[in-house]
């Protein structure tokens, strides 16, 4: 996904592999992309003779869909929650007090 996010552009199974920078197989790129396409993650779209690949969802989308996951799946949504905002940096703290703010201000 960090490759498709990181292209401005549509991207085929070759493309993929190329800008991985790891030794992997055409096969294991495909078969990614494959499992990427059925969670409806990448759209499949016609090139030429070829498949490109492109991101249906934005990084900030997905990562905050595994947070969404991941903090439903954790019992005690409060205490998650409380070690969370516990852990994260000064900087993080105030932009998340300002856009709950934000949204306390939306009619």
């Amino acid at each position: 996904m960090d490759v498709l996010w990181d292209s401005a552009e549509e991207l085929t199974t070759r493309e993929v592999l190329d800008r991985v920078g790891q030794p992997l197989a055409y096969t294991t790129i495909a078969t990614v992309l494959t499992n990427l396409l059925r969670k409806e993650l990448v759209d499949k779209l016609p090139l030429g003779r070829a498949w490109a690949y492109r991101a249906r969802v934005r990084r900030s989308e997905y990562t905050a869909g595994v947070m969404a996951s991941t903090l439903a799946s954790g019992g005690d949504r409060r205490d998650a929650l409380l070690h969370f905002v516990g852990s994260m940096s000064e900087d993080d703290v105030a932009v998340l007090r300002s856009l709950l703010e934000a949204e306390r201000a939306q009619p």
